[in-house]
């Protein structure tokens, strides 16, 4: 690519496919957050077509810097984005990849990633994703870490846990970003069926075991369901992540440092029939249900919903807190008062609740 070729890179998606729109205005979780935050607090001007057809330059420098707060987060409620400057930084090689464990390594795997949510900020170079998933052809369930490192520096000190662990599959290697995102490419196959649903819970050991045996509990009871391919993926909302979402005047999400790190839930279930649609939804649904029960006897749960990986049926941008809230639409108002994007833009998570309304 043109920035690979100047050992320069942008703050975006993880796997090959994903649209950079999308991933931008929803939050946009990357390798490099731990260095630079997520992709929303990377942007540096939006072009932006109005419902009006204004054509504005949109920054925090601007005379727009409501509408720049807006889209950091707030999703396509406010104009059609038809340009996106971001920052760029140097980056070359790095290391990465996966690595699978078997089930009986789960105690090892959550505790190496609690113990990955408060030692991240002393190698902001790291990213961690911790995944569970059933796999018929395999055994039954597995556990794998998708281990990155901006760095072409192996096994780093702070993965040593899951260096230690014994893995059945590795494929980390010394690569370069586009290569390992096409990698992950082939993890995340099209033309299935699926349904991804999200929570955030406050770091806690005991409530990552009970998250996953309610997975695998709800999870047993559509074991039947044909082409399923159940993921449960946990990730660390770390503190540096959390400090850079002030960056240019704070984005729209409503998280704040001092509340990190925080635990980052998405639940991504793929299957082949429309007529397994009810039990799948359902059975995601009862996860999130359960475990954010669960987390708020223990004062352990979290208002936010990451946008990118909510189900149609969840809340999104109230879930921003209602000051927050409120300044959306405020802000939404003010460019689009007719209300062209809630009233005539079909689906996607609007202003005032959820895409579809009720439950599965």
């Amino acid at each position: 690519t043109a920035l690979e070729d100047r050992n320069l890179t942008v703050i975006g998606g993880r796997v090959a496919d994903i649209g950079v729109g999308g991933l931008t205005l929803g939050g946009g979780v990357s390798f490099f957050s731990g260095l630079y935050g997520w992709a929303c607090d990377n942007v540096k001007n939006y072009q932006v077509v109005t419902a009006q057809g204004a054509i504005l330059d949109v920054n925090y420098d601007s005379n727009f810097d409501d509408l720049y707060y807006a889209l950091r987060g707030g999703g396509n409620n406010f104009g059609i984005v038809t340009r996106f400057d971001l920052y760029t930084y140097p980056q070359g090689m790095m290391w990465g990849g996966s690595r699978v464990y078997p089930i009986n390594e789960t105690d090892a795997i959550l505790n190496a990633l609690v113990d990955f949510a408060y030692d991240a900020p002393s190698d902001p170079d790291a990213a961690l994703i911790v995944a569970l998933a059933y796999a018929k052809q395999l055994g039954g369930y597995l556990i794998a870490a998708d281990l990155e490192y901006a760095k072409p520096e192996a096994n780093p000190p702070i993965f040593d846990a899951f260096q230690n662990a014994s893995y059945i599959s590795d494929t980390t290697k010394v690569v370069s970003l586009p290569d390992l995102t096409l990698e992950f490419n082939s993890s995340n196959p099209g033309g299935l069926r699926e349904t991804y649903w999200t929570a955030t819970y406050q770091v806690d050991l005991d409530l990552l075991h009970y998250m996953v045996a309610e997975y695998q509990t709800q999870t047993n009871n559509i074991l039947d369901v044909a082409g399923l391919g159940p993921s449960f993926v946990l990730q660390i909302i770390t503190t540096d992540e959390l400090k850079y979402m002030t960056r240019n005047g704070g984005n729209a999400l409503g998280l704040s440092e001092e509340e990190g790190p925080l635990l980052l839930l998405n639940i991504a279930f793929w299957w082949n029939s429309a007529a397994d649609d009810e039990r799948v939804l359902q059975a995601c649904k009862n996860i999130v249900d359960n475990t954010l029960a669960y987390a708020a006897a223990r004062g352990l749960a979290k208002e936010y919903l990451y946008m990118n990986y909510a189900s149609q049926y969840q809340s999104v941008v109230p879930s921003y807190g209602a000051a927050n809230h409120a300044k959306l639409v405020e802000v939404a108002r003010k460019y689009d008062p007719s209300g062209v994007f809630q009233r005539l833009q079909p689906g996607y998570f609007k202003l005032d609740g959820a895409p579809t309304a009720g439950s599965p």
